[in-house]
């Protein structure tokens, strides 16, 4: 479980924990691409400020992330297929692109949970629990966004 320790020697990642990072690595990249286009044919200024936002927090996930693969002399995954075209014709209306990004949001956050029982080094579980509530936070405010523009509507409740 060595990692915390500052005098000590980390020890190599095993490979469930690479898995972790490979898997949040790819979210990350995945994530960022899709920002980077909501963001750019988004019409309305405060969601497009919004996936503008989303796309620096996977940027700084794929840094953090990036580099702990670095200092375990591993190359982080390249970018897996396409890259965004600078074109500003909005594929979807703002509302669904704002609901895809929360469903995306929302099968981060399960990932990181799953990832976070997963890692037995010390200082890769709090990097991770950091970014799961960076994540959470940035979804929480989209649904908050979402709610303030009548986009998000009161789920059906249980019939009991």
């Amino acid at each position: 479980m060595k990692g915390t320790n500052i005098l000590g020697h980390k020890r190599p990642l095993n490979t469930i924990e690479y898995g972790v990072l490979y898997r949040a690595f790819e979210s990350s990249i995945t994530g960022m691409q899709l920002l980077k286009g909501f963001a750019q044919c988004a019409k309305d200024k405060e969601v497009q400020k919004y996936f503008t936002k989303g796309m620096e927090l996977s940027k700084e996930i794929l840094k953090e992330d990036g580099d702990i693969l670095l200092q375990n002399n591993i190359q982080p995954p390249a970018t897996p297929g396409g890259t965004v075209t600078n074109s500003t014709i909005a594929p979807f209306s703002d509302r669904l692109m704002m609901f895809c990004n929360y469903l995306l949001g929302v099968m981060n956050l399960g990932g990181q949970g799953f990832s976070g029982a997963l890692l037995w080094r010390n200082d890769l579980i709090p990097k991770t629990v950091i970014q799961a509530k960076d994540v959470f936070d940035y979804t929480r405010e989209g649904v908050i966004l979402m709610m303030s523009k009548g986009w998000l509507e009161e789920p059906p409740k249980v019939d009991l």
